[in-house]
């Protein structure tokens, strides 16, 4: 018997092609195993379409020597046994553990019904949990709790143009471009790196050499105001008169300001530089405030708590900054009359460049390259000037209509500047001439200059009605009709 088995093993692992007779009994290898043909439910599952669940499928049997086909019930292996899983329900606390391999799981994660957080959907928002904006009607200026925007004018209103425009009047000779302007009762004077000083309305300029560097303000002094103290770029101070051979630099002016050897400081002057024996006062980037006396003989210093950081050239008023606070201070003599300003004209005054303009009452507050706020009650209320984005110069007036103000608007991609006439009652602007490179560059000038239309000086020459400007194209002068 036991050969007899080995030789039956054996015959069952023969190849195919064995000699026959080597076993008579069938293998189970020699048997197809059968498949039940299956019909789709509908199942995507195109790759199991051969499966049935519950269905007999000829497999190899487990038993010995028993090649039956076995039944296997695959549904019986997934089904949970629902009396058992409700009774686990009832005693557990959010876990369940799983039979198979006895680990401890979590709950499934219930759908978000958005009762305890965001969902996908809309958000509604209550807008009564909002508080209500107020219009700003300026009857009390700007108030921290309704800050504007000093920095753009894109979003506003463009200014509109004025009825009847000034007319524009140039030089006779082509001028380089000037940096400073100063008028008088009889004389106006403009800075490039010599004095140009126009007689009155005059169309032709006397020039004077000063030092050959470029000149960064200008004063005129004296019973006739024919003395010309002049500051350049480089800190120094020259006085020069109108038929003087040659200038004279003023070093005195130092030891009051107590410099040491070798520092530079840079000067400006204020006060009322159009009024004839009004206060001329002398200031610097330090903060410093000098009186300027005897036709600049002396200089005298004006004690002030805190730093000077604008003063205007129509009235003895001064921009004074005490930590972070602004003040606007009114010079009258030795009595000191001060005002502190609101939010957003301290927040304007912090520029490292501001401007000050007065008019009689009224106040003109801008930085440069940023809007324009005015007030009409000596600092108290300021109300911004719409569409006065962009601000490069300055100047106050005393029109007939009433105070004025005078503003040039620089638009850096057009090079163009919009001279601007303000009402500081209603805090509104006009728009009274334009300077626009590609239709008042002169064919006479030797040179392309960058930023030929922006204007760095303004100046109202109450005599003869006219506005004056100076920038890079030189000198000019606006009439009104």
């Amino acid at each position: 018997m036991g050969s007899a088995e080995s030789r039956t093993t054996f015959s069952s692992f023969s190849p195919p092609n064995a000699a026959p007779g080597a076993s008579d009994e069938e293998s189970y290898l020699d048997q197809p195993i059968e498949l039940d043909s299956f019909e789709d439910g509908g199942n995507d599952d195109e790759e199991a379409s051969d499966l049935v669940v519950g269905e007999e499928i000829d497999v190899l049997g487990e038993a010995e020597g028993d090649n039956d086909p076995i039944e296997l019930d695959l549904g019986a292996l997934v089904r949970f046994d629902e009396a058992r899983s409700a009774l686990d329900d009832d005693n557990d606390s959010g876990f369940e553990v799983d039979p198979a391999i006895g680990l401890a799981l979590p709950e499934a994660l219930l759908p978000d019904d958005g009762s305890e957080g965001l969902d996908d959907g809309a958000i509604t928002v209550d807008e009564t949990k909002f508080p209500a904006l107020e219009r700003d009607d300026g009857s009390e200026g700007v108030a921290a709790e309704r800050e504007i925007s000093l920095g753009s004018a894109n979003d506003e209103a463009p200014i509109p143009l004025a009825a009847f425009p000034w007319q524009l009047v140039r030089p006779v000779a082509s001028i380089e471009a000037c940096h400073v302007l100063v008028t008088t009762q009889d004389q106006v004077a403009a800075g490039s790196s010599d004095l140009l000083w126009f007689q009155s309305d005059t169309h032709i300029p006397l020039r004077v050499a000063v030092d050959g560097t470029t000149l960064a303000d200008l004063a005129l002094l004296g019973a006739e105001q024919d003395i010309a103290l002049a500051s350049t770029q480089s800190g120094q101070l020259f006085r020069r008169a109108r038929f003087a051979s040659q200038a004279e630099q003023l070093t005195r002016v130092r030891e009051t300001l107590r410099l040491a050897p070798g520092a530079r400081a840079q000067i400006w002057f204020g006060g009322s530089l159009s009024t004839r024996g009004g206060r001329t006062l002398l200031w610097t980037r330090e903060g410093t405030l000098l009186d300027v006396l005897d036709s600049g003989d002396r200089f005298e210093q004006v004690m002030l708590d805190g730093k000077v950081v604008a003063v205007a050239r129509e009235s003895a008023t001064a921009l004074v900054a005490r930590g972070t606070a602004h003040f606007l201070v009114q010079l009258d003599g030795m009595q000191h009359a001060e005002r502190r300003l609101s939010l957003v004209p301290q927040r304007l005054a912090q520029g490292s460049t501001p401007l000050l303009a007065t008019a009689q009452g009224s106040v003109a507050l801008a930085a440069r390259g940023r809007a324009l706020l005015v007030s009409a009650d000596g600092g108290t209320a300021f109300r911004h000037v719409a569409g006065s984005g962009s601000i490069s110069s300055l100047a106050g007036a005393e029109l007939a209509e009433g105070p004025r103000f005078f503003a040039a608007l620089y638009r850096e991609t057009s090079d163009q500047s919009e001279i601007l006439l303000v009402d500081p009652e209603r805090a509104e602007a006009e728009i009274i001439a334009r300077l626009d490179v590609a239709h008042d560059h002169s064919p006479s000038d030797a040179i392309e200059r960058g930023e030929w239309a922006k204007v760095s000086s303004l100046s109202w020459h109450a005599p003869s009605g006219c506005l004056w400007a100076a920038g890079g194209f030189g000198v000019v002068r606006f009439k009104k009709p």
